[in-house]
């Protein structure tokens, strides 16, 4: 049975059905909220429960078209901006170092190290939105339509802003390690 068939099901009334779909998406759902609150074991679980509460509450909004997926992240993303705001560090939001590394080639050594924690530095730099639009494009693979249907925005729009925050995030490393060089330089 599909993701769309079973929340179907969930909607007629069969609760029941919202525990496979719960299997199947705790991990990346977890995952997102990790590097979403920065690290945030507790936060993360906790909104992982609060995004399937949301399920159950708002079922019906679910109309089946496109995917049950993108809808899920959707419901996630507007969790994650409620916690945000509820916690009142929506700019403080972190992109865990291990999600970069995860990212990153295997091949490890100091000089990786220093480019993982300059490229942590320079993903702190960033507005909340557009770290996210790398965390759902880059680091959780998604594809552009599947953003554009969480973000609520055009799929023309999602290209675009990833591209611009892509090449702000490429000028602020370069920056950071033009001035981590200097520094050393001069050390």
């Amino acid at each position: 049975m599909d993701d769309n068939t079973l929340m179907t099901h969930v909607i007629a009334g069969e609760i029941d059905k919202l525990g496979v779909l719960y299997e199947k998406y705790k991990k990346p759902l977890y995952a997102y909220f990790f590097r979403f609150t920065g690290g945030d074991y507790h936060a993360s679980e906790d909104l992982v429960h609060n995004v399937f509460y949301r399920v159950i509450r708002y079922k019906t909004s679910f109309r089946g078209h496109g995917s049950f997926a993108s809808w899920l992240f959707r419901v996630a993303h507007n969790t994650g901006i409620d916690y945000h705001k509820k916690n009142r560090y929506t700019d403080n939001t972190r992109v865990e170092v291990g999600a970069i590394r995860a990212v990153m080639d295997e091949n490890s050594g100091p000089e990786k190290e220093e480019q993982i924690a300059t490229l942590q530095k320079a993903l702190d730099k960033l507005g909340s939105f557009e770290r996210e639009l790398i965390i759902l494009g880059k680091i959780n693979c998604l594809r552009y339509k599947e953003i554009a249907d969480i973000l609520n925005i055009t799929e023309s729009n999602v290209k675009v802003r990833i591209f611009r925050a892509l090449r702000k995030l490429k000028d602020i490393y370069i920056k950071l390690e033009n001035t981590e060089n200097e520094k050393a330089g001069s050390g």
